[in-house]
């Protein structure tokens, strides 16, 4: 049976605040799988791939999924140079 995912698509700009849209998403759900869907980012800032990574490697040591989608091709490339990879993150929108 597939996991009950929790969805979140953040708008263009995420800011990384506590009480922004993307933090209470990630607090409310942190005992279900997540998958996060980037399709409206252009260039996610350090500070919120910073919290992606963090919170993927929480959720990965409770035995929860945690996954990022809807990577353009130009961002997952650049991710990729910075060292991204499907292999140590997780997430499926890595090649």
């Amino acid at each position: 049976m597939p996991p009950d995912w929790a969805e979140f698509e953040p708008p263009d700009r995420v800011s990384p605040q506590r009480d922004a849209p993307l933090m209470a998403f990630l607090q409310a759900h942190r005992q279900r799988p997540v998958r996060i869907s980037l399709r409206q980012q252009r260039r996610p800032d350090t500070r919120i791939l910073q919290i992606l990574l963090t919170a993927s490697r929480s959720w990965q040591l409770q035995g929860l999924r945690f996954d990022v989608t809807g990577l353009s091709a130009s961002l997952a490339k650049d991710l990729v140079r910075l060292g991204f990879s499907a292999e140590n993150t997780g997430w499926s929108g890595l090649p």
